[in-house]
């Protein structure tokens, strides 16, 4: 197994038109790697200039078998890799001289990264959050909870910092990323931007916030799914989410999936009562560094 390893904003560009068969292949499971991908090739999110984008061949200038990518500061995401891959990949990264924060992605992708990262590293490792793959079946709404789903726009900019600040303190995260004021108004403004944030709004004030990804081979991916701690228990997330994956399904997605914490009892049942099956695991593995740069 070859890896390739192409950087930054010019190495997407070669890293895209390559990578697009192997990423439609299963479009659902490999939904969060196709949207890492298109989100930049389209300028929705600026391209980390020290981002790596993978190619994992058989041969020179065959087809890619596996693909893999790393934004920093973000972790490695990688899909189901075999050892093999695993090891070519981490074997490129080293030779290259990067060092890894973690790695995330579907089972069992990550346990072969770390665990060929470990044997050549000698680093340590230790588990991160362990996530379900929830892809909608047969939608069944909430027929009971007042209020209605709305797009939201710059006259809730406040209100949705506040929400992405309480989203992302709320939620486990082995990301090394600080969770600023800061960092939350430019995630705001991104979704903003790309008309990608909904409202459950009831007598005209917000009390959820739900997120849809840009679409990949026809394929949504909801998220930020949030309320704030004094409006929860009243159902608004669950219709929120049920109203605007039947959205999605009506102007044509072909899938609506969604991450749910494995370890969160409640919200994979809220998902699931509403229509939502599981599919697939992720994992997660975060590195800590033992050894000394040469």
């Amino acid at each position: 197994m070859r890896c390739e390893l192409l950087r930054g904003p010019i190495g997407l560009s070669a890293f895209a038109p390559a990578a697009a068969g192997w990423l439609t292949r299963d479009p659902v499971r490999h939904n969060h790697l196709a949207t890492v991908v298109s989100q930049r090739a389209d300028g929705i999110l600026p391209t980390e200039p020290d981002a790596v984008w993978a190619l994992l061949r058989d041969r020179a200038g065959a087809p890619p078998q596996w693909v893999a990518t790393w934004t920093p500061p973000h972790l490695l995401l990688v899909p189901e890799l075999d050892e093999e891959a695993a090891t070519a990949l981490v074997d490129a990264l080293i030779e290259a001289g990067d060092t890894l924060p973690g790695v995330t992605g579907m089972a069992p992708g990550p346990t072969a990264v770390a665990r060929a990262w470990v044997a050549r590293t000698g680093d340590t490792t230790r588990p991160g959050m362990a996530t379900r793959l929830l892809v909608l079946d047969t939608l069944r709404p909430p027929t009971d909870v007042p209020g209605r789903l709305i797009k939201a726009d710059w006259t809730y900019r406040t209100w949705l910092i506040r929400a992405v600040l309480g989203f992302e303190r709320d939620t486990p995260s082995d990301e090394p990323a600080e969770v600023t004021e800061e960092a939350a108004a430019r995630s705001v403004d991104q979704l903003l931007s790309a008309r990608l944030a909904w409202l459950w709004e009831v007598r005209g004030e917000p009390v959820a916030l739900v997120v849809n990804r840009p679409p990949a081979s026809g394929v949504y991916r909801i998220s930020m799914v949030y309320t704030p701690p004094e409006l929860r228990r009243r159902g608004y997330a669950a219709a929120a989410t049920a109203e605007l994956s039947q959205h999605l399904l009506d102007i044509g997605a072909r899938a609506v999936l969604l991450f749910t914490d494995a370890a969160n009892p409640t919200s994979n049942g809220v998902y699931e009562r509403i229509g939502y099956r599981a599919l697939a695991t992720g994992e997660t593995w975060v590195f800590t560094r033992t050894r000394t740069p040469s």
